[in-house]
């Protein structure tokens, strides 16, 4: 190329490419056969209008992700042992009786086919709180609270409360929070040092009745405190990033919870829960 050798190989047959500089260029091919004879190709005028730089090699695949951990305990409206009380759901502990009752096994409507329906009425600002013990488990730290859920109507309701509470070490840390929608309108957290709400700032409208609500929320212990991380509701991530002390108690364990509470007009509502569980 251009009097000066740009490529050699010792084969029968050549295929190459070569990168050439802008301008006009001279190519001529020359073979040498067995004996020593030389033979040239007439010469070929090339333009060349630009020069690009080598393809870059193809970037590598990114690595598949690693699949998500199982749950530590999975399906949980479906285990029994439950527990409730409808007067300790109330403000400061002292609400008033309600009428309420858990059913578990229920096909439709469900998910897995076999939901927990979660019935409450009959008394204005009535409140019903269930939960579930899960054992004593010091080791878990970064929890995630996963779940489906379903309403019959929200015209009765006041605001959906979904928990995990923990005790170890002497200290007791309230994963409190509730989707207010029919107060401030958006998801609430509890400040157990201060036992009051507090506004995420992250809205949380009245969720659609006679459809499936896909809700999870992420938490971690430590450093003495309980970290609101973040929650997702129907594909919706918000991160949240706040967190509170924890209040002394003895003793060791974990659960899960949920409350309904009712309006100042009383009435009644029925809320199902599927695919409950907690991972950490």
């Amino acid at each position: 190329m251009d009097n000066a050798m740009s490529f050699q190989a010792d084969s029968s047959q050549i295929n190459t490419a070569l990168q050439l500089p802008a301008g006009t260029h001279t190519m001529v091919a020359q073979a040498w056969d067995q004996n020593g004879n030389a033979y040239k190709s007439a010469p070929v005028h090339v333009m060349v209008q630009g020069s690009a730089a080598p393809s870059a090699p193809p970037a590598p695949s990114p690595a598949a992700p690693d699949p998500a951990p199982a749950a530590n305990a999975a399906q949980i409206q479906t285990q029994p042992g439950w527990d409730n009380c409808d007067v300790c759901a109330g403000a400061a502990g002292n609400g008033p009786n309600t009428a309420h009752a858990m059913v578990e096994g229920v096909s439709s409507p469900s998910l897995s086919g076999a939901a927990a329906r979660f019935d409450i009425g009959g008394t204005p600002w009535g409140a019903a709180l269930f939960w579930r013990e899960l054992g004593s488990h010091d080791e878990a730290q970064n929890l995630k609270y996963d779940l489906d859920f379903y309403l019959d109507s929200v015209s009765s309701g006041q605001a959906l409360e979904f928990d995990v509470n923990q005790t170890t070490g002497g200290s007791k840390y309230i994963f409190g929070t509730e989707c207010d929608f029919r107060g401030s309108g958006t998801w609430r957290v509890w400040n157990a040092p201060g036992a009051t709400w507090v506004s995420t700032g992250v809205g949380c409208a009245a969720p659609s009745a006679g459809a499936w609500h896909h809700l999870t929320w992420e938490f971690q212990r430590s450093g003495g405190q309980t970290h609101f991380v973040a929650v997702t509701l129907d594909g919706n991530r918000h991160d949240v990033g706040m967190n509170f002390g924890a209040i002394g108690q003895g003793g060791s364990g974990l659960d899960v919870a949920f409350q309904a509470d009712l309006t100042g007009s009383g009435g009644n509502q029925s809320v199902w829960l599927d695919n409950v569980s907690l991972s950490w």
